[in-house]
C-alpha cells in the first residue's frame, strides 16, 4: 500500500512541475526595431509585461533592418521607423497587410547642450538609411546656415550620441531619445533642446508589421496589440512621440 501511495504520489507532483513549467513557460518572438525606439519598447514591456511572450530585440536603422528582412532574417516582427518599409514588405510579399499598425509619430529637436563648446558640425542619423536622417535632413537644409558641415551617424541614436560626446556640437535629434537619457540619468542638458515643429519637417510615421514566414503568429499579434492600446499609446507620448490621436486632438 505504502509503494502504491508512494508511486501514485510521485505521478502527482510530476504532473504539478509539468503543469506548473507548462504555465510559466514564455514564447520568445525575435523582433527588429528601429534605433530610437529600441529603449522605448524595452521601458513599455518592463512596465506592462505581455504575459507569456518575451521579446528579443535587434535595434538598428530601419534601412538595414528591411534589407536584413529581404535576405532572410529569420524575425517576427518589424518596428520601422518609416511606413515606407513596412509597405514595401507588404507588396512585396514578406508581410501581410492585416498586420500593419501605425504605432507612433516620431519628434525632432535640435540639441546644443554646451553652447560655449562650438564647432561646425551638426549630427544626423544618415538620410540614406534613417527616416529620421531624411526629416533631419530636410529641416537643417531650410533652416542652417550655409555651408552645413553633416556628420552622419548610423542611426539616429548615434547621431545624439555625436552630440553627447561633443565630436558635433549641434544635433537634430529625437526627442524620445533626449527623454530617455533624462530618464536615465536626471541630467538637465538632455532637457536642453528646441523642439522643432512638427510642420516643418516630414511626418516620421513609424509603423510595423509582422513577418509572414513567421512560425509565431499568435504572439507577435499580441505584441503588436499591445502597441495600441491606450495606456501604450499614453506613455509613448510621454516618452517623446505623438500617435494618431494626440496628433487629431490639437
Amino acid at each position: 500500500m505504502s509503494k502504491l501511495y508512494n508511486t501514485w504520489l510521485g505521478y502527482f507532483l510530476f504532473s504539478i512541475c509539468v503543469f506548473s513549467s507548462s504555465l510559466n513557460a514564455k514564447e520568445t518572438i525575435h523582433v527588429a526595431v528601429a534605433s530610437n525606439f529600441k529603449t522605448v519598447l524595452q521601458t513599455l514591456l518592463q512596465d506592462s509585461p505581455i504575459p507569456g511572450i518575451q521579446v528579443k530585440i535587434s535595434a538598428a536603422s530601419s534601412g538595414v533592418l528591411y534589407s536584413q528582412i529581404v535576405h532572410g532574417a529569420p524575425f517576427d516582427v518589424f518596428l520601422s521607423a518609416d511606413d515606407v518599409r513596412p509597405q514595401a514588405l507588404i507588396k512585396e510579399g514578406f508581410a501581410s497587410q492585416s498586420s500593419l499598425i501605425t504605432y507612433a509619430l516620431g519628434e525632432l529637436a535640435v540639441w546644443q547642450p554646451n553652447a560655449n563648446k562650438v564647432n561646425n558640425k551638426v549630427a544626423i542619423a544618415n538620410p540614406r538609411f534613417s527616416p529620421y536622417g531624411q526629416a533631419s535632413e530636410f529641416y537643417a537644409n531650410a533652416n542652417f546656415k550655409k555651408p552645413i558641415n553633416y556628420v552622419y551617424g548610423n542611426n539616429i541614436t548615434q547621431a545624439f550620441q555625436f552630440v553627447q560626446s561633443g565630436n558635433a556640437s549641434v544635433g537634430v535629434v529625437a526627442v524620445s531619445t533626449l527623454k530617455m537619457a533624462f530618464n536615465n540619468s536626471q541630467a538637465p542638458q538632455y532637457l536642453s533642446y528646441n523642439l522643432i515643429p512638427s510642420s516643418e519637417y516630414p511626418e516620421i510615421i513609424q509603423q510595423g508589421v509582422i513577418i509572414k514566414s513567421s512560425k509565431k503568429l499568435a504572439s507577435a499579434q499580441k505584441l503588436m496589440d499591445f502597441l495600441m492600446i491606450s495606456s501604450t499609446q499614453l506613455k509613448l507620448v510621454e516618452l517623446g512621440y505623438r500617435t494618431k490621436d494626440s496628433n487629431a486632438s490639437k
